[in-house]
C-alpha cells in the first residue's frame, strides 16, 4: 500500500504545531522532557504520517517524543487531521474505532511499513483497567486522562521509544531478509 499522496497532503510538523493553540505549551514540554536517546538501530530514510486531532493528549505526548528521537535522522513527520482525512482514518481504525494517534511509518517512497498507536502499552493498560469504571459512570474519563498524563510525565517517552524501536527493528530486519 502506497500512501505518498496522503503523506504529501498532510501538514508538515511545523504547520501542525502552529494550530495547537493552548496545547502548544504541553507539546513543547513533552519535547523538552523527553529522554534524549539515540536510535539503537540504523534508521533508513522514513516518512511518518500521524493521524490525530490537536486536542489529543496521547498525540501531545507521542509526537514530540518521536520528533526528538528522529531529530538527527532522515525522517520527515507529517500530520493528517482526522476530521479532514476521513478516508485515511477509516483505513486505520483501532478495534473499529477512530482512535488517535495512529502513527503510520512509510519508507522513503511512501510504501507502508507498519503502524503504531494509539498509545504505548503501559498507558493503554491504565485505560483498560479503568474502562469498566468509566462505562459504569463511577469514574470520569478526565480522571483517567490525568493518570495517563502522569504516566507520560514520569516515563518521559521511554515506553514509546522502546516499543517503536522494537517494531521498527523487526520490520527492517524482515525487509533485509526478504530483499538481500
Amino acid at each position: 500500500m502506497n500512501l505518498i499522496k496522503d503523506f504529501n497532503d498532510a501538514l508538515p510538523l511545523y504547520k501542525y504545531e502552529s494550530i495547537l493553540g493552548d496545547q502548544m505549551a504541553l507539546h513543547r514540554l513533552h519535547y523538552r522532557k523527553a529522554v534524549e536517546r539515540r536510535p539503537k538501530i540504523k534508521i533508513p530514510p522514513l516518512k511518518i504520517l500521524v493521524i490525530t486531532v490537536p486536542l489529543c493528549g496521547d498525540s501531545l505526548a507521542i509526537i514530540p517524543v518521536l520528533h526528538k528521537y528522529f531529530k538527527n535522522c532522515e525522517v520527515e513527520i507529517r500530520v493528517a487531521l482526522r476530521e479532514e482525512s476521513p478516508i485515511l482514518m477509516n483505513r486505520f481504525l483501532t478495534n473499529g474505532k477512530k482512535s488517535v494517534p495512529v502513527i503510520i511509518v512509510l519508507d522513503k517512497q511512501g510504501n507502508y511499513l507498519f503502524r503504531y498507536g494509539p498509545r504505548p502499552r503501559p498507558a493503554q493498560k491504565i485505560y483498560e483497567q479503568m474502562r469498566p469504571f468509566i462505562e459504569s459512570g463511577q469514574v470520569q474519563k478526565m480522571e483517567v486522562s490525568k493518570k495517563i498524563r502522569a504516566f507520560y510525565a514520569k516515563d518521559r517517552g521511554e515506553s514509546i521509544i522502546d516499543e517503536f524501536e522494537n517494531v521498527l527493528s523487526e520490520v527492517l530486519e524482515n525487509i533485509e531478509v526478504n530483499n538481500p
